[in-house]
């Protein structure tokens, strides 16, 4: 009885390695080269209209796996990232382009968007907090030198759990900015991305960078913006990207060019954002597709966004 239930066991964080590509201590699971990766069926997809219908579906058998292995931290992690990118991508970007006489229907989604953040940032949190004593509670107080200390304990193989985490905080706070609970959270969630610049400053085609501008841009000076800072990584992101992700330059049109009345700026961005090849990386097709599509809404919406004196 007791080698059956090894097998099984087994058996289940073999599989769960599978589906997270992270293993049960929030390791990256190493592939073997030329082994095929399972999630490029997904974000290599070029029809978004199919993954929008598919992803809750994915969400919640991803969820169910990770209930009956509840020690996995890496589908504990996995769970988080897939919450956040449901929240941003399927939630909130579709209620962004709703107009003003759908208000209800928007404030609706916003709340199911930013539900969602949350949750991704708590399953995160969950499994960083098995993995370094007290770290959630820590991420998430008003002891900015205690977090300070925290984020220091984080590694090279925590950086893309704490991007997620970061990205799901500030995803809600941007959604309700005078939420109190959030307010005075935002700390945390920055220091966490500024740990996961230092560990890993390539990643995912500047994704960290981009996150961290759109904060340094648009939050008050009083709870942390700074515009050096949000230039700064705006240029890291660029670098890193390279030309091949549309993400830096929709940031910087919809943070730095709406609030500056830059109309020419705002769509040079944009059109720099549509110039790019969804082919040129096959693994980041959708992500590119999906902003491609949003930053040809906002082309549409430029007459809303600027004053002509």
């Amino acid at each position: 009885m007791t080698g059956c239930s090894s097998v099984r066991k087994v058996a289940a964080n073999s599989m769960s390695d599978m589906l997270a590509g992270i293993d049960k201590k929030g390791r990256k699971v190493e592939k073997k080269a030329g082994s095929p990766n399972i999630m490029s069926a997904v974000t290599g997809e070029s029809d978004t209209i199919l993954i929008s219908d598919f992803f809750p579906t994915a969400l919640k058998m991803y969820e169910i796996v990770q209930a009956s292995n509840p020690e996995h931290l890496g589908l504990q992690i996995t769970c988080g990232s897939l919450n956040v990118m449901y929240a941003n991508v399927f939630v909130q970007l579709p209620a962004d382009q709703l107009t003003d006489e759908q208000y209800d229907l928007k404030y609706a989604e916003y709340k199911r968007a930013k539900a969602h953040y949350l949750k991704g940032r708590d399953f995160i949190l969950g499994a960083l907090g098995k993995k370094y004593a007290g770290f959630a509670d820590v991420i998430l107080s008003d002891d900015n030198a205690a977090v300070d200390k925290a984020v220091l304990l984080l590694k090279q193989e925590d950086v893309d759990a704490a991007y997620w985490c970061a990205a799901g905080a500030l995803g809600a706070f941007a959604l309700d900015p005078l939420d109190p609970e959030l307010l005075g959270r935002l700390y945390g969630p920055v220091a966490m991305l500024e740990r996961a610049a230092a560990l890993n400053p390539d990643y995912n085609l500047g994704a960290i960078w981009s996150v961290l501008a759109a904060f340094y841009f648009s939050a008050p000076a009083d709870f942390g913006g700074d515009t050096e800072r949000g230039m700064y990584c705006y240029n890291e992101a660029l670098r890193v990207a390279d030309g091949k992700s549309p993400s830096p330059y929709i940031m910087y049109a919809e943070s730095v060019c709406t609030k500056n009345n830059d109309e020419t700026g705002f769509i040079d961005c944009l059109q720099k954002a549509l110039a790019i090849n969804p082919d040129d990386v096959p693994d980041n097709r959708l992500a590119t597709i999906i902003f491609q599509n949003k930053a040809r809404w906002l082309l549409g919406q430029t007459e809303n966004y600027f004053i002509h004196w």
